[in-house]
């Protein structure tokens, strides 16, 4: 998976949508495919971004494990020393798993008002019932 590709996608698709107007009903529904899509590319970039977060802290509790096992004085200092820079790893994994769950949660609002939006200026503008 080439994550650097989907966020330069769901960029170019975001500028893309932002050139259409929603008062128009096409200029909206383009809007909504274009946003779809970058939609579904931020699913797997902030699924990708839980995975590694998850892969950070396995790693930083593994290595806390290992190291306190060994035969040392004060374990637990040796440990936590031995982690230190996992730590700073994971902070940011998270920071950027949270980065993309908000983006996600986010668009997902984004997208439902849009259509909702759409099924209302249908309506009324005679396309409906």
């Amino acid at each position: 998976m080439d994550v650097t590709q989907y966020i330069h996608d769901i960029k170019a698709y975001r500028q893309q949508a932002e050139q259409f107007d929603d008062d128009s009903p096409g200029g909206l529904i383009r809007k909504i495919q274009l946003l779809t899509q970058a939609h579904t590319l931020m699913g797997r970039v902030s699924a990708y971004m839980d995975g590694q977060y998850k892969r950070i802290y396995a790693s930083r509790k593994n290595t806390f494990a290992a190291v306190k096992a060994a035969n040392t004085k004060d374990k637990i200092t040796t440990a936590e020393l031995a982690i230190m820079e996992l730590r700073e790893q994971e902070a940011e994994a998270y920071e950027k798993m949270q980065f993309w769950r908000n983006e996600f949660t986010s668009l997902t609002e984004h997208l439902h008002e849009l259509r909702l939006r759409l099924r209302i200026d249908l309506n009324m503008g005679g396309g409906g019932t």
